[in-house]
């Protein structure tokens, strides 16, 4: 009997489909890339000064642990909770830190600074926060691509300069959060995608050249206008997050703030940058906070045309926090199936997908999960 090629092609495709879903998906198997970076906490800069140069370093080390501790429970906590957060001990930092990097050391006799990135186990901390009995969310966001839009005597300013609002969220030293932020560098071909009318529009075509640009990221516009009186100096900040080709899906936050006592133009632009990093973080953390008591389990159809179709889903799949496990059921040439068990509610394992670039359509009985990217690409 001749050989069938195709056959052997299905029988290794289940094979290696069967291999990539051999263990459950999610935190029961330790950090995946994406959990790997929501539990790191990097360059968090140390500077002890000691009796010698080695218990400067020391110093330095105990002091940034307990700082990238306390950066990473705030970074999945809501500010309301920042009151409860548990207190940092020595044995804590032992059982919870996995590892750590070090950077642009620099000593003398008796000082030491140096750049640390810990990584946190993240069972450890979510057990920590679950007994603390502490809300938290640990669902990365997309990336978003920031516009900066600038109201000026002469119109509305976006890459033309002096921007200094462009300026303020370029130069903003806050640390990463659950949305990781993108500054354009305003090249040509940001330039030809967008322009400040067009972002101020929200003009969709215009919003997803951006996000083409920057493979396939959210888009954030964010619109300052200084009012300057006689005694007074005042800035109103209106943002908009959208997420390109989802029509509906926008985030709205609008602010004022005024100068403080003491506070320049610089320092005031600087204020508002990081206050509207907190707005946009802490809404992401509301809508993905997960109820741990809460589960479900669904059994989804994921369309194919050949292998690279099911490990484009597969592969991001890996990491979700949202899924506790993934079990592959059966595939042939046209469809794989899948059964995925998750925590939290089916609107937020809908959204931890989209943050993948996988579409989950369809309800009970009927459930369909496709690759869908943004940018349109694979």
């Amino acid at each position: 009997m001749a050989a069938n090629p195709n056959g052997f092609f299905w029988r290794g495709a289940l094979l290696a489909a069967l291999l990539a879903l051999a263990c459950p998906a999610g935190a029961q198997t330790g950090a995946q890339p994406g959990e790997a970076e929501v539990f790191t906490v990097a360059s968090v800069p140390v500077d002890a000064t000691a009796s010698s140069a080695s218990a400067a370093r020391d110093a330095a080390r105990l002091a940034g642990e307990r700082l990238a501790y306390r950066m990473l429970l705030t970074k999945l906590t809501l500010a309301a909770d920042a009151g409860r957060l548990p207190p940092a001990s020595d044995a804590m930092m032992n059982d919870l830190i996995q590892g750590f990097e070090v950077a642009n050391e620099r000593r003398s006799n008796v000082r030491y600074l140096a750049d640390y990135t810990y990584h946190f186990r993240p069972d450890a901390i979510i057990a920590l926060l679950r007994q603390a009995h502490i809300p938290f969310a640990e669902t990365l966001s997309k990336p978003v691509v920031v516009l900066p839009v600038l109201d000026a005597e002469g119109g509305a300013l976006l890459w033309d300069d002096p921007n200094p609002w462009r300026d303020a969220w370029s130069q903003r030293n806050i640390p990463a959060g659950l949305v990781p932020l993108i500054m354009p560098l305003g090249g040509i071909d940001d330039v030809a995608a967008i322009d400040a009318a067009a972002a101020l529009k929200g003009d969709n075509a215009a919003l997803a050249a951006v996000s083409q640009r920057y493979s396939g990221a959210d888009v954030l516009v964010t619109h300052a206008t200084i009012t300057k009186t006689d005694d007074q100096e005042s800035l109103a900040v209106a943002s908009t997050r959208y997420a390109p080709g989802a029509a509906g899906g926008e985030q709205t936050v609008l602010r004022s703030y005024a100068l403080g006592p003491g506070e320049d133009a610089p320092a005031l632009l600087a204020r508002a940058v990081a206050d509207t990093i907190l707005q946009f973080e802490e809404q992401w953390k509301s809508a993905n906070i997960l109820d741990l008591s809460q589960t479900g389990a669904l059994t989804a159809v994921v369309p194919i045309t050949g292998l690279p179709d099911w490990v484009a889903v597969s592969d991001r799949l890996t990491g979700i926090a949202a899924i506790q496990k993934a079990d592959l059921l059966a595939i042939d040439r046209r469809q794989v199936q899948v059964a995925i068990r998750y925590v939290g509610d089916l609107t937020q394992l809908r959204l931890a997908l989209a943050q993948r670039d996988l579409e989950l359509s369809g309800d009970n009985g009927s459930f369909v999960l496709a690759y869908r990217p943004a940018n349109g690409g694979h």
